[in-house]
């Protein structure tokens, strides 16, 4: 007895099947990425990823025509839903938790493959055909090698296919879905190929479902499902990107509490320390100094903070690509690399422009030290150190290290 199909419905099949690869997708992306409340994402996916692939199942029966009425079993249709979600709890729990092996995905795919095969072949015996279905050889296990090969392929999809976090990541996600439900529609079909329907075989009179009813419904009712999850899974990536945005905010704020002066907006101490680091590391042949310009208020005061602010900006504005930072409420250090006598030519038009700078002079003094690397020490601490200013006066690279000493 041959059968015929109705291709809008296997069209229809196809999508739901492809829907439900991507809410497979999207659930284990949630059981990944979240450390609480996992269990009700492996249940609500794999309720929504089973039912699904069952309404897939039924809806490819049902496109499928005989010409004697076709009717279900009941109990045995319900058996065959919750094999698949059974599947589907298992392919979720395999990517979720623990660490994927090559033995882990390939005894997920066996499993997974056998209930898969499980879910088809009890729909098919819902039919309750007399006399029974009997089946190719051939197509059958081609059926079993396709839905093992699906499982696994799923698995490893839904396993190794990151986080939505670009457009290009949507697009590849849509495509993963795509593929695992043409592997799911590949293997239904081909065990329906496989079924033989005697001559003059009927359907079981007491069935209870008749196949003229179950597409429609079941198929709203699946979509209305899949909606709810894919709903529930965006609206949860969305809550997740934002706090992941708060805590990079945070994280900013308090990496900027850590290293930023707050009245100039320089980077502090701590901050030039590691730049200083960084440069020891370069071990640049020429070196680099640390330039320190100490501003008092009249009898040793504190600057003002429009006086430090206005040192701030002359010193940008002459050193523009120099890593400034203020190291204490009266002290801007300035970091230029290069050798000593280059440094004291550049150093020396800087600071008579300070010193002629009235609105700095008129009511504070300033005055400059300085430290060279490796001359007058090679550690930040030792340079820091040896560049605070000792005297009223300006020196460039004396002190008490072995530098030449030079007055501006």
């Amino acid at each position: 007895m041959q059968g015929t199909y109705d291709f809008g419905l296997v069209a229809l099949s196809y999508l739901i099947a492809s829907l439900a690869g991507f809410v497979a997708l999207e659930f284990a992306t949630r059981l990944r990425v979240r450390s609480s409340g996992r269990r009700s994402w492996l249940i609500g996916g794999a309720l929504a990823m089973g039912t699904g692939i069952w309404s897939m199942h039924f809806v490819g029966m049902t496109a499928f025509s005989l010409p004697v009425p076709i009717s279900y079993d009941l109990g045995i249709t319900f058996l065959s839903w919750v094999a698949a979600v059974a599947v589907s709890a298992i392919a979720l729990y395999i990517v979720g938790y623990g660490r994927l092996t090559a033995l882990t995905l390939a005894a997920g795919a066996l499993v997974m493959g056998a209930g898969v095969c499980l879910m088809h072949y009890s729909g098919m015996w819902a039919m309750r055909m007399m006399p029974g279905i009997t089946y190719e050889p051939g197509l059958f296990i081609a059926s079993v090698v396709i839905a093992v090969a699906a499982s696994g392929a799923a698995l490893v999809i839904i396993a190794y296919l990151k986080e939505v976090r670009t457009w290009k990541d949507f697009a590849l996600r849509i495509g993963a879905a795509l593929i695992m439900g043409l592997a799911v529609v590949g293997m239904h079909y081909t065990g329906m190929a496989a079924a033989v329907f005697a001559d003059g075989s009927f359907c079981y009179g007491g069935n209870e479902l008749p196949a003229a009813v179950l597409p429609w419904p079941t198929t709203t009712a699946t979509l209305l499902i899949l909606g709810f999850g894919i709903g529930f899974a965006v609206g949860d990536a969305r809550d997740l990107a934002a706090t992941r945005r708060a805590k990079r905010e945070m994280d900013s704020r308090v990496l900027q509490m850590a290293f930023v002066d707050r009245e100039t907006g320089l980077a502090n101490r701590a901050r030039l320390s590691q730049i200083i680091v960084d440069r020891i590391r370069r071990r640049s042949t020429d070196g680099f100094a640390l330039v320190t310009f100490r501003l008092e208020g009249s009898d040793g005061a504190v600057p003002t903070a429009e006086a430090i602010a206005r040192l701030r900006d002359r010193l940008q504005a002459a050193l523009p690509n120099a890593p400034l930072a203020r190291t204490q409420p009266e002290h801007l250090v300035v970091l230029l690399d290069g050798r000593i006598d280059d440094l004291t030519a550049r150093c020396a038009p800087v600071i008579d422009s300070l010193r002629n700078d009235k609105s700095l002079t008129a009511s504070h003094r300033l005055v400059v030290g300085s430290a060279h690397y490796p001359t007058d020490g090679e550690n930040a601490q030792w340079l820091l150190l040896r560049s605070a200013p000792k005297s009223a006066g300006i020196e460039l690279f004396g002190g008490d290290s072995a530098g030449e000493r030079v007055r501006a």
